[in-house]
């Protein structure tokens, strides 16, 4: 699919202004993010250091903590009713025994 481009009324091929030119250049430098290309290696470094230096590693350390104690009150209470259901199962065979 072609663009047509537009006609001035002398009929001379379209000219981009000043500011056009220079906005393409700035969506064409930002393309590489959103095309999936990867940065320069000096950049990829910096960021990951960057990474590595907030605090999103103790975010998730804070997560994670979170969740294992939520799952070890699970654990806890399901060791619990597996205790309960023991003694029950225990009871019944004694009367009937």
């Amino acid at each position: 699919m072609s663009q047509e481009l537009p006609e001035t009324r002398d009929k001379k091929a379209y000219q981009p202004t000043p500011e056009q030119i220079e906005r393409w250049k700035r969506l064409d430098e930002n393309d590489g993010a959103i095309a999936g290309r990867m940065p320069p290696e000096e950049e990829q470094a910096r960021i990951f250091k960057e990474f590595l230096e907030t605090d999103y590693l103790t975010d998730q350390l804070e997560r994670v903590r979170a969740h294992k104690e939520k799952l070890l009150k699970k654990l806890k209470s399901a060791e619990e009713y597996e205790q309960f259901l023991l003694e029950k199962i225990e009871e019944r065979e004694a009367r009937k025994g």
